[in-house]
């Protein structure tokens, strides 16, 4: 069995996957799974046929793009102990296997170091590590995001960030339409800010529950976030507030004079995310 399973997705990104997916899979102590998430290209066919080897992933009837759903998907097909999550733009230079892979370790997750806009998402973890928290947060929806909150929550697990070479690596070059092709909200800053409210709510109700949310849960918080904000930047106002309601609780204090009562304290958390995009000068 391998030690390490590259797991790539594909949706309009068959040529990328075609640069790719060769320089990974004559690599030592590698697996591979190509999760072909209703490609208009037929990726899973092209997969099949030039690379038997390749576990494929067929999933169809999907207009949108979910990666955290995909990825997923690709990870219940890995048998390694070690997951390789890397977009279909990413490239392995031809010693990638055989520098990375020895330099594992239990406790750690991996990120290319440095770490730029182009590799950010890329991560190598331990399948008990991503098994233990329930792998990508399914409830995500449009470009990014669902990779931070994988490495919180692997943080959060206790594991350590560490790093292998940036120049192990390359990204095919693309233009921002690609990446948010397949989703409806073509704006990448709002989209970010959606993401970001999302996974800090997300945080902070699942600590004052108790635990994590299911997913019914998560789907319904964030597409209120996405609306709320989606709202705000349609009409033109610069902050966005959303407030996310807490169950009541029920207080009972100790009777009094042989008296019994109680009440329910509502609660309820509230955000404020400003709308326009803030940038700093670089000099």
């Amino acid at each position: 069995m391998a030690t390490l399973c590259y797991i790539t997705t594909c949706k309009g990104r068959l040529e990328h996957l075609k640069q790719t997916l060769p320089r990974v899979v004559d690599q030592p102590d590698v697996s591979c799974v190509v999760v072909d998430y209703a490609c208009p290209e037929n990726a899973a066919d092209w997969v099949a046929t030039n690379f038997p080897q390749v576990t494929v992933i067929r999933v169809t009837g999907e207009a949108g793009f979910n990666a955290a759903r995909a990825r997923n998907l690709g990870a219940r097909a890995a048998k390694a102990p070690w997951l390789a999550f890397f977009d279909a733009d990413i490239r392995w230079a031809p010693e990638f296997a055989r520098k990375v892979i020895p330099g594992l370790q239990a406790d750690y997750f991996y990120r290319a170091q440095p770490v730029t806009p182009q590799n950010w998402g890329s991560l190598i973890c331990q399948r008990r590590d991503f098994e233990a928290i329930d792998g990508y947060d399914e409830a995500f929806t449009g470009w990014g995001g669902e990779d931070d909150d994988l490495m919180m929550r692997l943080a959060l697990l206790g594991r350590k960030s560490a790093g292998y070479s940036a120049e192990l690596i390359d990204e095919i070059p693309h233009d921002e339409a690609a990446r948010v092709r397949f989703h409806d909200i073509k704006d990448r800053a709002l989209q970010h800010r959606i993401n970001m409210l999302y996974m800090q709510a997300k945080l902070d109700l699942s600590r004052l529950l108790g635990g994590p949310l299911p997913l019914e849960t998560r789907q319904q918080l964030n597409g209120e976030v996405k609306r709320i904000i989606r709202l705000a930047a349609d009409t033109g106002q610069p902050a966005a507030i959303v407030e996310v309601g807490l169950p009541a609780q029920l207080i009972k204090p100790p009777p009094i004079n042989g008296l019994i009562e109680h009440w329910h304290l509502n609660r309820k958390m509230v955000y404020s995310i400003d709308i326009a995009a803030h940038y700093i000068e670089r000099t």
